[in-house]
């Protein structure tokens, strides 16, 4: 690399190439000019630089080989096939994100150091053997003075200063790939803001808190689902305090009863629905380890790092596209998808609307009855990238979603079919959309937009004829301005063809003066006659310009007291 790192910095890019080379990834470390960042013997293997195709399977064992942040950049990569092929799509999401635990009393410290406080004026008990631990963190269990059962999440020491070194890092890399291929098809500087924005939500343990404590309002009600309540009291950016919920998690249940299993599939996309048209905020992330599942039936949510949210449009235009496609409405598929895409003024929608139809209708024609939602879904951010329409970022995660739930659901029951499971809650979403109540208020909120956009005619309407009114002026004065530019061209052209017949005739006479012998003041005639005329158009000359800077001296003073 051409640039000074410093030692950390450079520690763990020498260890990015190390991981590389040792995948047989040399190629890519040549091409990036990352070769040097090897020890010599192995920098003359010439073997290991020759090229090979970077495959999913390849992908997946250099992010699980570097760890930490790169773990974390692969499982959201994992979310977003609108920036990376399906198949990497699907052996991203195999990463686990677990490390080896950090000692209980650094995790003591931490809390200590958050709360204010000891430990023992805290909480009656606290286990110092963590239950779970991540690369960003770790949980114990402990009790708070009252007794309540509670989970504490704690932030990994110096995490922070590892991931922005990660993070300093992968921009450096991404802008030499971007420089080395070109960002056609993604930019890969724009994949790693995303997963710095990602992070630096992760790392603000206090963003997660109100996430679930959005959840848990949404679910207070519920009878089937159990979200944990936020102990904001002893919560931080670093330290997140929450309700213990016993259980086991759902992958360690696949042995359960067919009947147990179609309640929780049940149970967990309806929850799912509820959250994605209901409440227009939902969980990003639903794996199987995402669930606890109580002794009495009841399922629990956790981990709320990675959440989705709905705006009214694109919640209105994603309930039409999931009416559409368990209906099998290819009109209304195609419809719908153009408007969740983002076009750019280059890209032809009609085109794009074509291609929709024409590959919709074949999929749909093959089995209408055994259509696959999350296939469905996969084809169409596959048909957006394919016509350079940018995919909404939560329109991709409430995919993705929709992809895990099914797949889920599969895996619990392989007989399961997710379209005839979601046509009676299809149809009370018809039914809402025929509610009166419901027209009026969607016909409220489409008032209130048009409200506003009528109320900002005026003002952008002055803003327009001021803009008008400056652009005709600027127009008048560069229309001036070429005109003085065209006069004074015209007098330059002017004084230079009379400079230039001034000069040629002082030289004619020059010239002329041993021939002549008839003289008027010792000076021949033809001379004499040479010289004057040279002379006035001399004069002439200096006088215009004499009386053009005079003229422009008052145009400038009276526009100045102007």
């Amino acid at each position: 690399m051409q640039f000074w790192l410093p030692r950390d910095e450079s520690k763990r890019i020498g260890h990015i190439a190390h991981v590389l080379f040792q995948n047989g990834l040399g190629y890519y470390l040549a091409k990036l000019n990352l070769r040097k960042k090897l020890p010599f013997i192995k920098r003359i293997k010439t073997d290991h630089f020759k090229e090979k195709e970077l495959t999913p399977q390849i992908l997946l064992k250099v992010f699980e080989d570097l760890g930490g942040s790169f773990v974390k950049l692969g499982q959201l990569l994992s979310l977003r096939p609108d920036l990376i092929p399906g198949n990497y799509c699907d052996e991203l999401s195999k990463l686990q994100d677990k490390v080896r635990p950090f000692a209980g009393q650094e995790a003591v410290s931490i809390i200590e150091k958050e709360l204010g406080k000891p430990l023992e004026k805290i909480f009656l008990e606290f286990d110092h053997t963590p239950v779970a631990a991540a690369s960003m963190g770790q949980v114990h269990i402990a009790k708070l003075k009252d007794g309540k059962k509670v989970a504490v999440k704690v932030q990994r020491p110096g995490i922070e200063r590892t991931v922005k070194i990660d993070i300093k890092l992968l921009y450096r890399i991404a802008s030499m790939i971007k420089k080395r291929y070109g960002s056609k098809i993604l930019d890969p500087v724009d994949i790693v803001r995303e997963f710095e924005r990602y992070t630096e939500n992760e790392l603000n343990y206090l963003k997660e808190a109100h996430h679930i404590d959005l959840f848990y309002k949404n679910f207070e009600r519920s009878q089937t689902i159990i979200i944990p309540k936020v102990f904001w009291n002893y919560t931080t950016s670093k330290v997140l305090t929450m309700e213990y919920i016993p259980g086991k998690a759902l992958t360690d249940m696949l042995k359960l009863t067919p009947s147990h299993k179609k309640a929780i599939i049940r149970d967990i996309l309806m929850s799912e629905f509820e959250q994605i048209f209901s409440h227009g905020i939902f969980h990003a992330d639903p794996h199987p380890g995402n669930f606890i599942i109580k002794k009495n039936g009841k399922i629990a949510m956790v981990d709320f790092g990675i959440i989705g949210r709905m705006d009214y449009v694109l919640k209105d235009n994603m309930t039409d596209l999931f009416i559409s496609l368990v209906n099998a409405d290819v009109d209304g598929v195609t419809n719908s998808a153009v408007r969740l895409g983002v076009a750019s003024e280059d890209v032809d929608i009609q085109a794009v609307r074509r291609d929709l139809y024409g590959h919709l209708s074949e999929y749909y024609g093959a089995s209408i009855d055994k259509i696959k939602i999350s296939q469905a879904l996969s084809d169409l951010i596959t048909l957006f990238r394919k016509n350079n329409l940018r995919v909404l970022p939560n329109f991709v995660l409430l995919s993705k979603a929709m992809v895990t739930l099914e797949g889920m659901a599969s895996r619990l029951d392989p007989k399961f079919d997710f379209v005839e499971f979601s046509r009676p809650y299809v149809k009370k979403l018809v039914r809402q959309r025929m509610d009166p109540r419901k027209a009026v208020d969607r016909a409220r909120k489409k008032i209130g937009v048009l409200m506003q956009f009528a109320e900002s005619i005026p003002r952008k309407t002055t803003t327009m004829l001021a803009e008008l009114h400056d652009t005709d002026r600027d127009l008048r004065r560069i229309d001036r301005d070429i005109s003085t530019l065209a006069v004074e061209m015209n007098r330059s052209s002017n004084r230079l063809t009379l400079g230039f017949l001034s000069g040629t005739l002082f030289i004619a006479s020059t010239v002329l003066l041993p021939f002549q012998t008839v003289k008027v003041f010792g000076i021949p005639l033809l001379s004499f006659i040479g010289f004057m005329i040279a002379l006035i158009v001399l004069i002439a000359i200096v006088v215009s310009m004499l009386g053009e800077k005079s003229n422009t001296s008052l145009q400038n003073s009276q526009q100045y007291e102007r």
